[in-house]
């Protein structure tokens, strides 16, 4: 049974994948506000990728230990330390015009938060929405993040660097306070050994519904998960190497597509957006905008699009698309510079048409 708990635990999740836009789009919204040469404004979006990284990979060990919802305030506790730290050292940036320890240490640390707070967050409403909902929450998600990325773009134009910093710390500070409303995962508690709160869970999220049936020493799960009882413990949330094998091998595929993502140049359109658009003389921060607002007007094409044709098509598609586009792209600026201005507008196809294939 659906209930309005269900959909106030969507409006988080989302909430939540729109924090991890905001860490996205700070890179190019702001680092031209900054005035780094191009090696620092490398290194400034690099390190949320490495960040990110090490969070992702973290985040298997502290879901096996501490649930979903533990570690989700942890990100998030993260991610508010590293925009505070990007708000103080803004009077030492603005006297150096360089980067200093704060600044790389603050946008580690945010990436660090965001790749927590992302693996943890699919894997988490993956867990407790209904199979149905799955394909329509794949591309929810991509809403949140692109709606993020334009919020920086936005903010950008009216306001500093640093003050952004401020006001993200405030927005992920209000997250985490939605986030304590909800219940854990009663999939995760059934691991752990503990049914009480996994049928509590489940109950605060459907209703009356009976989720657990028990035949002998087996425990079936939504009917479709079976445990052995003896291995569980009742009165225990820690358990073995052996539990969450499912989460794990869910962490393992999301990190290699977030990795082939990478290599397909995507991050490098997202970081360095205004960058692109200065090549054709145009005003950096409303040319970025409009490529934030074309990538989330895309992404809530693709919600209709993605169930409507196969998937598998729809990424070959896009892929073949994106290297065709980013070959045009370096061959006509490498050519002549009077095409640059054409192929911004190509970027925003590019980011059209990428985002309808990767929701």
């Amino acid at each position: 049974m659906v209930t309005s708990r269900l959909y106030f635990v969507l409006f988080v999740c989302i909430s939540s994948a729109f924090t991890s836009g905001l860490t996205f789009g700070f890179s190019s919204a702001t680092t031209l506000q900054i005035y780094f040469d191009s090696t620092w404004i490398a290194v400034f979006a690099g390190l949320l990728n490495a960040g990110g990284i090490i969070g992702s990979l973290w985040s298997t060990w502290l879901i096996r230990h501490y649930g979903h919802c533990l570690t989700l305030f942890f990100s998030y506790g993260l991610s508010v330390i590293g925009w505070m730290l990007l708000y103080f050292s803004s009077s030492a940036v603005y006297e150096r015009y360089s980067p200093t320890v704060q600044l790389v240490l603050g946008r580690l640390i945010t990436g660090l938060g965001c790749g927590l707070t992302l693996t943890t967050n699919v894997i988490y409403i993956y867990e407790i929405i209904p199979s149905s909902w799955k394909v329509l929450m794949g591309s929810l998600f991509q809403v949140g993040i692109t709606c993020g990325i334009v919020a920086d773009y936005a903010l950008a134009i009216f306001l500093n660097w640093d003050t952004i910093s401020l006001v993200f710390a405030l927005v992920i500070s209000f997250v985490a306070v939605l986030t304590y409303m909800l219940p854990e995962s009663s999939e995760w508690c059934v691991k752990m050994g503990n049914l009480q709160s996994a049928e509590a869970s489940h109950y605060w999220l459907h209703g009356n519904e009976i989720p657990f049936k028990q035949n002998g020493n087996n425990l079936t799960i939504n009917g479709n998960v079976s445990h052995d009882i003896s291995d569980l413990s009742t009165k225990s949330y820690t358990g073995s190497f052996h539990v969450l094998n499912d989460s794990k091998s869910k962490l393992r595929t999301i990190f290699i597509l977030i990795t082939f993502q990478q290599l397909t140049g995507m991050s490098a359109i997202i970081y360095f957006a205004e960058s692109v658009c200065l090549f054709g003389g145009l005003v950096s921060y409303q040319c970025g905008f409009k490529m934030g607002l074309c990538l989330f007007i895309s992404s809530i094409v693709s919600v209709f699009v993605v169930r409507k044709f196969s998937w598998k098509k729809l990424l070959l598609v896009g892929a073949v698309i994106l290297a065709l586009s980013h070959l045009w792209f370096s061959l006509t600026v490498s050519v002549s510079d009077q095409f640059i201005e054409y192929n911004v507008v190509l970027f925003y196809l590019l980011f059209m048409i990428f985002k309808k294939s990767l929701s």
